[in-house]
């Protein structure tokens, strides 16, 4: 994983590595008291070997039970508590043979001892050719390794004979004895070359540093016997094994004490190496001893030894050339690879991670030891659609490079930020949490607010956030559902903004759960009715419009207020199919009165159009098509917006325009509560300004609304707007609306919204009164 950091601890003196350094300190001082002191027997050395032997069969097996489910290096070290064990076996017999037999010389092991020192090398051998190998293509390993084993065991075993005879001064004199001695050094150096193989070809998963300690292990004990023809003339009966076994035990030792210290701790990962030097170094030296041999030889043996050696470097450099030539390939192949893999978790256009890796990420830090240390965000653009659809996809898709860059700016190295589709995007905060996991968000939002320059377009963007927080027994779907209602719930509270998930948010959404089903039925069942309230003129209160309201009455549960269910049907989608029921509705019933009252019907009919059927984009067209079935005349109708809707232009200032250009008026609701500027009059095509309610409740008098609601009708009058006053409740209120310059206006002064039928009878009355 990207970022992770190898925490090992560092090397202390334990209790078992100080008693084996203890014990070799013992080995070397016994040996060097040997040589000097001959009332000293030779046999006491191997006293110190068999105690280090123990130990390390005890740390193997101890080390095995701390793996955990590392299965690769739980039987490694299973496997290798029997190699000690053979050793000391092996041990006890050069033991029992030194003392029974003073002319023994501590090399020429007898057969029953050469075998356990020999399974012993074995069983190491084994125990590595049967590591799970670390690549796939490695399918080939045990033979290479074989056949590698050979060519070293081969080298090693003509050194050894030709070293030991020569020590002995002629193999008649060295003996049968000498035959062990060249099998072991040989099968010492092939465990040795094992271990080296597996450090460099990186087998199972296994860590780099232990595989070379053991290695190290491997070659002190094959050197030990190697060793022992160079200090014949010492003394009788001592052997280099006398230290070499102690200190092959140690540095295996310090192998398990680093296994036992980087347990749980994932292991590094390093590129392999396809080729391995050892056979070339075996070929060099056998020619290299051919060309000594022949030297002393001379004649046409140092003829036929030099045209020896010149083949098998021919040979060799062939074969180097060949693999020079195969580990190009490879890395080619290699290259291609990593870009397929790299293409497979990654997003095409941004680079950033997909959502694949994304989920797969977060699988893997949730199965940390603290899930709750992270946190993982939702990002989505808003109003990201309307871009596509005005500038091209072209233009959108440039805007999404440029975000993407930003949002890597803003984490550190080790977060991981994705697209996961279209304008959302991911990101996976490791350790973050709190005001810490907030401040990132902060710093995301701010960047964003800079504009961004897209093709030649200089475009604001922002973006609505949500952030959901592990917890001890999180799941990765669980948390990327809080995270996506958080998100919405950011929306909800306007754009540009961040919410971070809590309870409170799983109440909302399981209420809006509940309510957003019923009102899915309600629509199925025509639940819904339609009521009107007049819009006056003043002074005299006759009626010049009407403005549509929607009631819910559920047979269940009674009257719903619009307060509690139209925030709902928005977050839900479903003002979209309730608008188009609203609008339709509405038009029809203002047709039938213009067809039975004529000149008399109220002259407007006003529908209130929420933000998210402006950002339809076909909802102007759905107005068309509306206004066509019913013949209604489009200067009439007035489509009522919130200034929140349309301030911050986009899709839905567009669609006001193409509604506009069907003739429809629009009329800016509740003003002076939202996003109030007066820019907004000049972008905004409206024909009029419903002054909130909040503002005429305290008209009378000196007071703060009287001032405002004058500046305001100074400001229609100045822009040719019609004003209305909403919420008018009292005679006193009428009156002073009137002398401040207002003409129209409504509330329950003059009429609560009336059904249908209401409307038609205070119709009926004013057509029988003219």
């Amino acid at each position: 994983m990207a970022g992770d950091e190898r925490r090992v601890e560092r090397c202390r003196p334990t209790p078992v590595l100080m008693a084996m350094a203890g014990v070799l300190a013992i080995s070397v001082g016994l040996f060097l008291l040997t040589v000097y002191v001959p009332a000293v027997p030779p046999w006491v050395n191997w006293l110190p070997s068999m105690a280090s032997c123990l130990m390390l069969a005890r740390a193997s097996w101890r080390t095995a039970k701390v793996c955990g489910r590392d299965r690769v290096a739980r039987r490694l070290w299973r496997d290798l508590t029997v190699v000690p064990l053979l050793v000391m076996l092996g041990v006890v017999g050069d033991l029992r043979r030194a003392v029974v037999d003073p002319t023994f010389d501590g090399v020429t092991h007898d057969i029953p001892t050469a075998v356990l020192y020999g399974l012993s090398i074995l069983s190491l051998i084994w125990m590595l050719v049967r590591l799970p190998t670390a690549q796939r293509r490695e399918i080939n390993h045990t033979a290479r390794f074989a056949l590698d084993a050979a060519t070293v065991g081969i080298t090693t075993g003509i050194f050894a004979w030709y070293a030991i005879t020569h020590a002995f001064g002629s193999v008649e004199a060295a003996g049968p004895n000498v035959v062990p001695m060249v099998v072991l050094a040989a099968l010492g150096l092939c465990g040795s070359l094992a271990f080296v193989k597996v450090s460099m070809i990186g087998m199972g998963g296994l860590d780099r540093v232990i595989t070379r300690l053991l290695a190290l292990a491997a070659a002190v004990g094959a050197a030990g016997g190697g060793l022992t023809p160079l200090i014949f003339d010492l003394r009788p009966g001592l052997s280099s094994s006398h230290v070499t076994i102690s200190a092959t035990m140690l540095v295996a030792a310090f192998a398990a004490d680093r296994q036992r210290r980087i347990a749980g701790v994932p292991p590094e990962v390093r590129p392999r190496r396809r080729s391995s030097l050892v056979p070339y170094v075996a070929v060099a030296a056998t020619d290299g001893l051919l060309l000594f041999v022949g030297t002393a030889a001379g004649g046409i043996f140092l003829v036929v030894a030099i045209a020896a050696v010149l083949l098998t470097a021919l040979v060799a450099l062939r074969q180097v050339h060949a693999l020079l030539e195969n580990d190009r390939l490879l890395r080619r192949v290699d290259a291609g690879q990593a870009q397929l893999a790299h293409r497979a978790n990654h997003d095409h256009l941004t680079d950033l991670a997909n959502r694949t890796l994304f989920e797969q990420r977060t699988r893997e830090a949730l199965a940390g030891s603290d899930r709750r240390a992270m946190s993982l965000a939702l990002i989505d653009l808003d109003d990201f659609k309307a871009i596509n659809d005005r500038l091209g996809h072209a233009v959108g898709d440039a805007l999404l490079v440029v975000v993407a860059a930003r949002l890597r700016e803003c984490v550190r190295g080790d977060d991981l930020v994705a697209r996961l589709g279209g304008d959302e995007f991911g990101l996976l905060l490791d350790g973050l949490r709190g005001t810490e996991a907030t401040e990132v968000l902060d710093r995301i939002t701010e960047a964003l607010r800079r504009p961004v320059h897209a093709l030649g377009y200089d475009l604001l963007v922002s973006a609505s956030v949500g952030l959901a927080e592990g917890w001890a027994d999180a799941e990765p779907q669980e948390l990327l559902r809080r995270a996506d209602l958080a998100m919405y719930a950011a929306k909800e509270r306007g754009k540009g903004r961040h919410a971070v998930y809590d309870a409170e948010l799983e109440k909302h959404q399981a209420a809006d759960a509940e309510l957003g089903a019923a009102l899915r039925t309600a629509l199925d069942n025509d639940e819904f009715t339609l009521v009107y309230q007049p819009i006056v003129r003043l002074p005299d209160g006759h009626w010049t419009g009407m403005e549509t309201l929607v009631r819910w009455h559920r047979p269940d549960r009674g009257f719903v207020g619009p307060d509690t269910f139209i925030p709902i049907a928005e977050r839900t989608g479903l003002i979209v199919p309730l608008g188009d029921w609203i609008l339709r509705t509405a038009l029809r019933q203002a047709a039938e009165w213009d067809r039975t009252y004529g000149a008399a019907a109220p002259r407007e009919i006003g529908i209130n159009v929420s933000a998210r059927q402006l950002r339809e984009p076909g909802f102007a067209g759905d107005v068309k098509e509306a206004l066509a079935e019913t013949g209604f005349d489009p200067e009439r109708v007035v489509v009522e917006v919130t200034e929140t809707a349309v301030f911050d232009g986009g899709v839905a200032l567009d669609t006001l325009q193409n509604l506009v250009g069907l003739g429809v008026k629009v009329a800016l609701d509740d003003f002076g509560t939202g996003h109030s500027s007066l820019g907004l009059l000049r972008t905004c095509p409206a024909d009029t300004l419903k002054v909130d309610k909040s503002f005429v409740d305290g008209i009378g008098g000196r007071s703060e609304e009287a001032v405002i609601a004058t500046a305001m009708i100074q400001i229609t009058n100045g822009l040719h707007l019609q004003a209305v006053a909403e919420g008018v409740e009292t005679a006193e209120q009428a009156e002073t609306l009137y002398r401040l310059g207002y003409r129209f206006a409504q509330g329950y002064h003059f009429s609560r919204p009336l059904s249908p039928q209401q409307v038609a009878s205070h119709l009926d009355g004013a057509t029988v009164a003219a």
